[in-house]
């Protein structure tokens, strides 16, 4: 484990290095690069002893610095937050560049993108959550009777697992995102032209003919065309739902959660990766939830969507965060 004093938007924070080792794929320097990871531990300003903390993670390929506007707001507020990067995303991969070309990269070593793959990315990331909760507790102080975890998006699907399948935590929060792992592919797939910069007519013809496709996407876009290509059909097989999504999907342990472990979503309401009623749909599946609907906001805040005066969207869940957790500060 590496350590740095840092800032972080400002407020003191501490910058971890950690590697965590799992058997992603089998490959030496895939599995290497997917347990190494980055981590920020931002204490409360305030510097008060025994505060709750938040875990943050984000979606698809962005790196834990999207989360700094968050973290630095429940810091003021009196709260910790613990930032840390998932596979695929920020330093925890392999390639540099487009993140299209690590997934071509898993291809070409002789990784399936399939959905074994996707558990046990799921399930390393519901091992390392407890892992930087204990670091935050036994190096900071922090959230030694008061965790909850938050994602964005995709994370918050990986952050939904843990808290339902595995007991973490007292609270589940998310933004643009929900436990549904069948709906929330589904999603992630009917805008994946737009996330990827494929053209739509490469995108369907892709999940239709399979990997007789790549070679469009390659005459496209190179080599991180077909990485995102094939996760595109990693994500229409999940999207399908069925037996082979046992113990992955959150919203299967979700009737299992006590009352007192409540889970609380913001969702957009232009939002077409995860509309607000599917959000609440999800989200009726605890005994104790909330949702909270974003006028004009859609997957995030698109260029000249944000209305004037307006926070970043990153800004917009930590101000939702402190709001929700009042109670523990």
């Amino acid at each position: 484990m590496e350590s740095r004093r840092a800032r972080a938007g400002g407020v003191p924070a501490t910058r971890y290095r950690l590697r965590r080792d799992h058997a992603y794929t089998g490959d030496q320097d895939l599995d290497r690069a997917f347990s190494t990871f980055g981590a920020v531990v931002i204490p409360p300003v305030d510097g008060r002893a025994d505060a709750p903390v938040v875990t943050l993670l984000n979606g698809i390929t962005k790196g834990l610095d999207r989360s700094v506007p968050a973290g630095r707001a429940l810091a003021r507020a009196g709260i910790g937050a613990v930032l840390i990067d998932t596979p695929l995303g920020g330093s925890r991969r392999l390639a540099g560049g487009h993140p299209g070309l690590e997934l071509a990269e898993i291809a070409r070593r002789g990784v399936d993108l399939d959905v074994p793959l996707a558990r046990r990315l799921f399930d390393g990331v519901a091992a390392d959550l407890p892992a930087v909760l204990a670091l935050a507790a036994d190096e900071h102080g922090l959230g030694r009777d008061r965790r909850a975890l938050f994602g964005v998006s995709f994370g918050c699907l990986l952050s939904s697992l843990p808290f339902a399948r595995d007991g973490l935590g007292d609270r589940l929060f998310g933004a643009i995102g929900h436990p549904g792992l069948p709906a929330m592919s589904r999603g992630l797939v009917d805008g994946f032209s737009r996330f990827s910069g494929l053209p739509a007519s490469v995108v369907a013809g892709g999940l239709r003919l399979g990997a007789v496709a790549d070679a469009a996407a390659r005459r496209y876009g190179g080599e991180s065309a077909v990485g995102a290509l094939r996760f595109a059909r990693l994500l229409d097989a999940m999207g399908r739902g069925g037996r082979a999504l046992d113990g992955l999907d959150p919203l299967a342990f979700a009737p299992e959660v006590p009352a007192d472990r409540p889970a609380h979503f913001l969702a957009g309401a232009l939002d077409a990766v995860a509309p607000p009623d599917a959000v609440r749909q999800s989200a009726a599946a605890f005994a104790t939830s909330g949702v909270e609907v974003l006028p004009g906001l859609d997957h995030g805040w698109y260029p000249g969507a944000r209305p004037a005066g307006a926070p970043s969207f990153e800004q917009e869940c930590g101000d939702w965060l402190v709001r929700q957790l009042a109670d523990w500060v």
